[in-house]
């Protein structure tokens, strides 16, 4: 007969045990398979959801707050052939038509035939009008609107320049339409285009480019670049170089005209301030070039007399408007008109005061008073008459009487004279003082510039000049423009996002482990049942190694059928996993919908993993089965026989390892320090794993010391199944060890479980101790914390007693927290005053870069930091896991102005409501991005007892600007929810694991008592009945059992200490318990159930064969 029809027909004729072995691999392979497989699919939903937000786009100029020409897009297609496109973004909210239905921190994005060609979809918006609104899926879905409804859709009004510059009004900031449903972009229709890498879809309303740019006072421009089509070997410095070749000073709200009755060109901005950049070259541009400086001042004094809202100009020296100024002028003097003189009866030499509003932090505004010398009294003529001299203030400007004026700053008409209406109507903004550029701009320069124009005097030509000059020697991206490699960042994040693969394995290993054991024991018990006829084959002379590869050859076989099938096995617990994931599991992956996926190479991969799991447990086992004697096996005496010393030998190396063990454990606890709570609990984590070690050793030393050289007689049932427990003594510490490791497991894990509505009005918690977590659409400009700002936005004082904020500016960027399941490459960035946080000593520090300064807390913010790097604090999941960062470690930003932005980490609070941002000081976030205007992020502090009138009053009167108050114990929990989740699933797969492990317990209690089924007739013969030798079976085990779940508890108390003293009301004691119990109450039954087949039938044949 050959080996391989010898090998078929062991496997016919073994086939019971065989198809056992089988489902055993089965098993392993589909928990192997599945969990990569799980991974396959996330990673497969993160691609289509990377192509479904960007289209073809590669490249993109992200809003920053600036606004530029929509032309520069055709423009740069000619340039570059590939298609750009543009989109104007502005925030906004939108409700139903009865108003029942309200969502916030909706995108509002202005686009046209352009951007769907990037999309490669088609326009949804032609043919239907300027009161047509498509919107997308998630929009339509949660406002419960279909095509032909009508919706009310507040914007913001951006405005000419930015909010927070002084003289810039506050009102008429949002304007509201209702417009029709047109259609509902799905993915098909670009109806999820983000440019930022989260899964989660976008709130997206789409309106045609040019009727949104009229309403927000935007016509033709736009504030975000798309590029498509340019090759991979294309990088963003070859798309900025086009730039730079192409753009127009307009694209920096730069113009440059002639004015009437005066022989100059003028530069100036619609933003107000010109900035540095732009302001230094063009001084440059021209030798005989004026800087030019105008402000509002609020009164002019001398003496009694006073002289309200004046316009002064700092004029630097030179021809035309520059002869103002006479030239021995110091910074200290002032020359003032005609008109002025009179006014204030004011001659040269005296002094004058002038009192104007600065802008302090929180937009304060404060009044500064300097005191200037008369040098020289100007007639009313020629420059001095030049109301161009005035910058375009936005409700000024445009004014016919100054009774109507709308400025951003507070003005007292009773203070208007008739004498001040009538130079207003004569000479408009003309200055009625002068001061040298130096004086103006060491007082009134800001963070916006310090020119609000420049003058040349005029020739033919110059005006093209200065454009090509300025445009050539002004790097664009000081206005905004410069493109990102968008495309590039949405691979990396989705690449170094969360593997769920390597997760979902972690989380099944338990599963996986118990199934390898359990066709490693399968296998055995088979070969023991064949042990005649193993010991046959080595006494008709086949070598030992030959024998051992015909038993793994029939295993090999079987266990190739088995990863197969376990291959299909494994989709279908993809497929259930999957499911779980979108339903009782979705907390894992905030809510996103995960499409099922499994590639080739991972099944080919779990197949050969269960493959090879299987065959090692088959070698492994075999190894010390095939080395005993033929005659030994023939006999099927197969029980260890040690010796006396051997045992005590065995016994002893278990004894080291318990003592090295505890004695380690020891040391760990008495070098301890408090200090970082991570490696705390890392440390108590493994001192609880050297004790389970030390447990086991014990039990095998116990084991092997009785079982080789105990003497003493043990007469009762307990006593003699303990005594019977140490004739496997592998097999009695293999139960120990598999119930010990999953109950450790299960406690260790679940004691890790938070309840984050615990102590939410703790400063040290995960809330701050902030009642409320707020997000506005539109910032708001107004400090909070003030009367002032309270009345300006109908908020009375009685309505928030007791109420304090703490205000955030807001930078957008990707989601760093665990609800994003991409790597975040550029956080979103708050601004605070860090003085607010800490006399409130908000949060709980657990890292920082100088432990001597962890004190300081979030006065680390202020630290100066070498290389001009911005200290930044953020949570640790957000910086370990949803940056992959650490302490001292630094992320790489564009600032406003396209220069390079570094922030650096130096501390990590524990898990907070500010996961998923970066939070830096205030003054460093204002210097960086200057056009970001108002807060749109806050911290409230407000009563227990008034918790919900608060959230009323303030959701209620801040409508308009969209803001949303969420419970900030509530927030906590949704971020709580993902690692809790993690747990869930964990406890689930780890149960099935321990539902496993508890049948291979079964299965090693049935092999003990089948070999001994002749042992167990003996003493049935000799008077036992069945009841008592069912008990002595259920004795022997139990001991086990109970052995093991006391190791694991043990071992598992000591390595949860740190979340016992950290949260002990928090832990769910009694769901960790029960579980406990129930491992131990379904190995009891698996014990009791094969102690009953053992004595079943006819249990005296079973002496013919002793």
């Amino acid at each position: 007969m050959s080996l391989w029809r010898l090998v078929a027909r062991s496997l016919h004729f073994y086939w019971r045990t065989n198809v056992a072995v089988l489902m055993a691999v089965v098993v392993a392979t589909g928990a192997l398979t599945g969990a990569l497989a799980v991974g396959d699919s996330v990673r497969y939903t993160l691609r289509r959801t990377q192509e479904a937000r960007l289209g073809r786009t590669e490249f993109a100029v992200v809003p920053q707050g600036r606004y530029f020409r929509a032309a520069l897009a055709d423009d740069l297609t000619e340039t570059l052939d590939s298609p750009v496109a543009p989109v104007l973004q502005v925030s906004g909210l939108a409700t139903n038509d009865d108003g029942s239905r309200r969502l916030n921190r909706v995108e509002v994005l202005g686009v046209d035939d352009r951007f769907y060609a990037i999309g490669a979809a088609e326009n949804p918006l032609d043919g239907d009008g300027s009161e047509a609104v498509v919107v997308s899926e998630s929009v339509a879905e949660r406002l419960g609107v279909s095509v032909g409804d009508e919706v009310v859709l507040r914007i913001e009004k951006p405005g000419l320049m930015p909010r927070d510059v002084p003289l810039a009004s506050d009102v008429d900031r949002t304007a509201a339409f209702r417009l029709r449903v047109a259609r509902i972009a799905g993915d098909a229709l670009f109806g999820r285009f983000d440019l930022k890498a989260n899964q989660v879809a976008p709130l997206n309303v789409f309106v045609p480019l040019g009727w949104l740019g009229e309403q927000i006072e935007q016509p033709g421009r736009a504030n975000a670049l798309l590029a498509a089509d340019l090759g991979e070997s294309f990088a963003a410095e070859q798309l900025n170089d086009a730039v730079q070749s192409g753009w127009k000073l307009a694209d920096a709200d730069i113009e440059l005209r002639k004015l009437e009755g005066s022989n100059a060109l003028e530069l100036r901005s619609r933003r107000i301030f010109v900035e540095n950049d732009i302001s230094s070259e063009a001084l440059k541009a021209e030798s005989e070039a004026v800087g030019i400086l105008t402000y509002f001042v609020n009164s002019i004094r001398l003496g009694e007399r006073s002289t309200p809202y004046s316009m002064v100009a700092a004029v630097g020296s030179g021809s035309g408007v520059g002869a103002l100024v006479p030239s021995a002028m110091n910074s200290s003097e002032i020359a003032i008109n005609q008109w002025l003189a009179d006014d204030l009866a004011a001659a040269v030499g005296d002094s004058v005061e002038l009192s104007y509003y600065l802008v302090g932090p929180m937009r304060q505004l404060y009044e500064r008073t300097i005191s200037l010398r008369v040098a020289a009294i100007v007639p009313m003529e020629g420059a001095a008459l030049d109301p161009h001299l005035m910058p375009d203030f936005p409700g000024l400007v445009d004014v016919d009487n100054c009774r109507d004026w709308e400025a951003g700053i507070p003005i007292d008409l009773d203070r208007i004279r008739p004498k001040d209406e009538a130079y207003w109507d004569d000479y408009r903004g003309t200055p009625k003082a002068f001061i040298t550029l130096d004086a103006g701009r060491s007082e009134w320069s800001n963070r916006y510039g310090n020119l609000t124009a420049v003058r040349y005097p005029w020739r033919a030509g110059l005006e093209e000049k200065i454009e090509a000059d300025l445009t050539s020697q002004v790097d664009p991206a000081t206005a905004g423009l410069f493109f990102q490699p968008v495309r590039q960042r949405g691979l990396r994040a989705q690449r170094e996002g969360t593997d769920f693969g390597q997760l979902f394995l972690g989380l099944s290993m338990f599963l996986i482990a118990s199934a390898v054991i359990l066709t490693g024991l399968l296998f055995v018990f088979g070969v023991e049942a064949r042990s005649e006829q193993v010991g046959l084959l080595l006494a008709v002379g086949l070598s030992a190694a030959r024998v051992k590869r015909l038993l793994v050859g029939e295993g090999a076989l079987v266990a190739l059928v088995g990863a197969v099938v376990g291959v299909g096995a494994g989709l279908l617990y993809t497929r259930l996993l999957v499911y779980g994931l979108s339903t009782s599991w979705s907390g894992a992956v905030a809510g996103t919908r995960i499409h099922f996926q499994a590639e080739p190479a991972t099944l080919l991969l779990g197949a050969l993993g269960g493959l090879l799991a299987a065959l090692l447990a088959m070698w492994i086992t075999l190894a010390r089965h095939v080395s005993q004697s033929p005659h030994r096996l023939m006999s099927g005496s197969l029980e260890a026989s040690y010796s006396r010393g051997a045992a005590r030998s065995r016994g002893r190396w278990g004894l080291v390892l318990a003592v090295v063990s505890f004695v380690s454990v020891g040391v760990f606890l008495a070098v301890m320090r408090a200090g970082d709570s991570q490696a705390v609990a890392g440390l108590f984590f493994g001192a609880g794993v050297l004790l389970l070690l030390g447990g086991l050793g014990l039990c095998q030393a116990l084991l092997r010391i009785v079982g080789g050289g105990w003497t003493r007689p043990m007469v009762s049932l307990g006593g003699l199944g303990f005594r019977n427990t140490t004739r496997r003594g592998g097999r009695s510490l293999a139960i120990v060890g598999l119930l010990a490791c999953g109950v450790f497991m299960v406690i260790a894990v679940g004691a890790n479980r938070r309840d984050p509505m615990a102590q939410p009005q703790s400063r040290g918690s995960g809330t701050g101790g902030f009642a409320f977590y707020g997000e506005s659409s539109v910032p708001i400009l107004h400090d909070l914390n003030t009367e002032e700002g309270r009345e300006a936005l109908g908020l009375g004082h009685d309505d928030l007693e007791a109420v304090e904020f703490v205000q955030f500016r807001v930078h957008d960027g990707d989601d760093a927290s665990c609800l994003n399941l991409n790597r975040a490459q550029r956080p979103r960035l708050l601004g605070v005053s860090s003085q607010e946080l800490t006399r409130r000593s908000a949060f709980t520090f657990s890292h920082v870069h100088d432990e001597e300064r962890k004190e300081e807390g979030w006065g680390l913010l202020r630290t100066d930091l070498p290389g001009g790097s911005v200290p930044a604090v953020g949570d640790y999941p957000t910086v370990f896991w949803g940056l992959g960062k650490n302490i001292g470690d630094e992320l790489e930003y564009s600032d406003e102005r396209g220069r390079v932005l570094r922030v650096r980490i130096v501390g990590m609070l524990e898990s907070s409501i500010l996961q998923g941002s970066l939070v830096i000081a205030e003054n460093e976030f204002m210097a960086r991005f200057p056009s970001e205007s108002g807060y749109r992020a806050f911290l409230i502090d407000a009563p227990a007892e008034r918790g919900v009138a608060v959230e009323q009053i303030l959701t209620s009167r801040l409508r308009d600007f969209g803001l949303v108050l969420t419970p900030a114990a509530e927030r906590l929990a949704a971020f709580s929810a993902v690692e809790n989740t993690y747990l869930s699933i964990f406890t689930a797969l780890g149960g099935l694991g321990l539902i496993l492990g508890s049948v291979g317990l079964g299965l090693v209690v049935l092999r003990n008592m089948l070999e001994r089924r002749g042992e167990l007739a003996m003493l049935r013969a000799v008077g036992f009945d069945r009841k008592t030798l069912q008990r002595m079976i259920f004795y022997e085990h139990w001991g086990l059992v109970l052995s093991g779940l006391c190791c694991g508890v043990v071992a598992a108390l000591v390595a949860v200490v740190p979340a016992l003293q950290s949260s002990p009301g928090q832990l769910p004691y009694g769901s960790l318990a029960l579980t406990v119990a129930a491992i131990g109450a379904l190995s009891g039954l698996w014990v009791w159930i094969a102690g009953a087949l053992t004595l079943r039938g006819a249990l005296l044949d079973a002496l013919r064969t002793e």
